[in-house]
């Protein structure tokens, strides 16, 4: 890590990142990754902007949630980390994948204390289309670990050990170029995961994914009003991501990142950090 950046502990035990100077900005990565997801984005975000990036709980080294993986809980205890830090500063909050589900309850449980919200490519609980079965190939691939992640015991039974090999098969087929993902963050994910009991917890946020979405459903009963940018990868998501996020939100813009996978900010940090300022700035007002 670079010596700018901080890792310290937050309340409830949350593991961050923190370095820059300026207003506040959260990040959220999604698993199988960390905080170290955004660290190509850490440079130019810090020239005008605190940034935290945040291990979720159960995720990385932050301690497990104590009672479940849901969303609204598990944003509810992030906001209070973050809350404690920043008191009554607003802040943006930025999150991809997983960080993207969690994101979503977190602005709509404290609206008040969010400028903006930023989501890259993340299927948010209680917004995907209905899909027929059998799945499509095409669709089976982007959305197998929905299924499998979920399942009771099994992912357990056939990835212990194997973490490597899953994950190397997982980041190769989700990332547009081989090299999608730098070596080091690689090996991060590798080493986080592969700690005893890392994937299951990792997989308890699949198991809660019905539960995220029925909650979801009901916080978009009241729509959020926050300037929303929605990105998706042109090989991904893409500019579907916007369709799914007006399902919940009024002010939404963004569209697709080109020649990229599922990660956004690791395959094309440069393109990403362009988007995530222009947006910043224009809604950086207090």
């Amino acid at each position: 890590m670079a010596a700018p950046w901080q890792v310290t502990r937050l309340l409830h035990g949350v593991r961050a990142i923190v370095g820059g100077q300026g207003p506040p900005l959260v990040l959220i990565p999604g698993w199988p990754q960390t905080a170290e997801a955004f660290s190509d984005l850490f440079e130019p975000l810090s020239k005008n902007y605190q940034f935290f990036a945040l291990d979720p709980p159960g995720l990385g080294e932050s301690t497990p949630p104590s009672n479940g993986y849901d969303t609204a809980n598990v944003s509810k205890i992030m906001a209070e980390a973050i809350h404690d830090i920043v008191k009554e500063q607003p802040y943006h909050l930025i999150g991809h994948d997983v960080g993207g589900w969690i994101s979503y309850p977190w602005a709509v449980q404290f609206q008040s204390r969010i400028k903006s919200l930023s989501i890259l490519d993340a299927s948010v609980p209680g917004f995907l289309p209905p899909f027929q079965f059998p799945l499509s190939n095409q669709t089976n691939l982007r959305l197998w670990q929905f299924s499998f992640n979920a399942l009771p015991e099994l992912p357990e039974i056939l990835t212990t050990g194997r973490e490597r090999e899953l994950l190397s098969w997982f980041f190769n087929l989700k990332t547009v170029h081989k090299d999608g993902l730098r070596d080091d963050h690689f090996e991060r994910y590798i080493q986080a995961y592969s700690r005893p009991g890392a994937m299951s917890r990792g997989f308890e946020y699949y198991r809660a994914f019905e539960t995220s979405s029925k909650q979801n459903l009901e916080f978009a009963k009241t729509p959020l009003h926050v300037p929303v940018l929605a990105l998706g990868g042109a090989s991904s998501v893409g500019s579907g991501m916007v369709d799914l996020v007006r399902n919940f939100a009024t002010n939404v813009s963004g569209g697709a990142i080109e020649d990229c996978g599922h990660f956004l900010p690791e395959e094309q940090p440069s393109a990403v950090a362009t988007k995530l300022l222009e947006f910043l700035e224009a809604n950086s007002k207090e």
